[in-house]
């Protein structure tokens, strides 16, 4: 089967960073012949709350949360849990709420990656393709974190412009249905992470672009 692709770090406009219009998103992802997405916007469900919806993509629950350490992304829930909580706090509660812990741009010193810290997690995935990520290297460092120590992978653009959507993306090869089968799927080890990233030039822009 070929593979599908699954971008699993979106932002709309309940992120205070981002202007997307939910519904754009939808559209662009579904044009750009995505599977699914994941809303994870920064410690916001409301997207969740809203019935968005458009046929034939699988869209999974999902929020951007900010611990004292950095950012870690539980998929599969609808409800946003408290910041500046310990990442292996943050981990143990999105478990207890049924979702998956994947920690994105781990090695992003730019962007509020949780760095070292990372190696102390248990029951995480890894996100070894981040699209906003500005230098590539932080990406390879976490391909090889998860290769090394044979941890789930998945992939997501960081997309804060409707433009950037796809450009990073989780692939899987098996038939996914539901949220739970594509949670599933990755507690397993049967995706990747694959896509490309901006360049330093582009992210500059893009910050410009949602800022000003």
């Amino acid at each position: 089967m070929k593979a599908k692709r699954y971008d699993l770090h979106i932002h709309s406009w309940f992120s205070s960073d981002c202007k997307s219009n939910p519904k754009d998103i939808l559209k662009i992802a579904k044009k750009n012949g995505l599977s699914g997405i994941a809303i994870t916007d920064h410690n916001s469900t409301k997207f969740h709350h809203e019935n968005f919806k458009i046929d034939g993509l699988l869209i999974i629950p999902g929020v951007e949360i900010s611990t004292k350490k950095g950012h870690i992304i539980g998929l599969g829930i609808k409800e946003t849990i408290k910041k500046r909580l310990s990442p292996e706090e943050t981990v143990e509660k999105i478990i207890e709420m049924g979702g998956l812990a994947t920690i994105p741009h781990p090695f992003d010193f730019t962007r509020k990656g949780i760095g070292k810290v990372i190696y102390d997690l248990k029951e995480i995935a890894v996100e070894t393709v981040n699209g906003s990520c500005p230098i590539k290297s932080f990406n390879m460092k976490a391909k090889q974190m998860a290769l090394e120590n044979n941890l789930p992978e998945t992939g997501g653009s960081d997309a804060h412009r409707l433009k950037d959507i796809g450009m990073a993306y989780t692939s899987c090869t098996e038939e996914l249905v539901t949220t739970d089968d594509l949670l599933e799927a990755i507690r397993k080890r049967k995706t990747t992470g694959e896509g490309t990233n901006l360049t330093i030039r582009e992210k500059i822009i893009r910050t410009f672009q949602i800022h000003f």
